[in-house]
């Protein structure tokens, strides 16, 4: 018999979040509830912009997801109630996907 070897699938995704204040204070805030919802993520880079962030996410893997479901969980979810959680809005927030790689 032979064994099915699931190999990793490592992923980056890069997101411009709009319509929050982007002081430092957020930065640093996000940063933590990123890196502590997904406990899967091997970097994350918060970078203030104009009215928001550029959050980038780097996973050294996605399981259990798979390409198709992975990125629109984080964006949905993840990033989504992080936002909610740990910004000031200004407005409707938004969240744009800018690159993803898997």
């Amino acid at each position: 018999m032979s064994e099915h070897i699931r190999q990793r699938q490592p992923c980056l995704l890069k997101y411009l979040v709009r319509g929050v204040g982007a002081d430092r204070s957020s930065q640093q805030a996000l940063t933590a509830e990123l890196a502590e919802m997904l406990t899967n993520v091997s970097a994350v880079t918060v970078l203030p912009v104009v009215e928001g962030f550029t959050v980038e996410l780097e996973f050294d893997d996605i399981k259990p997801f798979t390409t198709v479901s992975f990125e629109p969980y984080v964006a949905e979810h993840a990033l989504g109630d992080a936002v909610r959680l740990r910004c000031v809005s200004q407005g409707s927030p938004e969240i744009q996907l800018l690159k993803s790689r898997f």
